[in-house]
């Protein structure tokens, strides 16, 4: 079965979910927001940008 992560990119804060699909069923696995507002745009692009 294959594992699916769908991302959310933004600037301030980028989301994921990852679900679990045969095909024909899908199971939730994860989901979750990070959050980087208080860094300056050069900080959260290269955050971002490095992993």
């Amino acid at each position: 079965m294959p594992i699916i992560l769908g991302i959310d990119p933004g600037s301030r804060i980028t989301g994921f979910g990852v679900i679990d699909s045969d095909g024909t069923r899908h199971r939730y696995i994860a989901s979750g927001c990070i959050k980087m507002a208080k860094l300056s745009l050069p900080e959260r692009l290269h955050r971002i940008y490095a992993g």
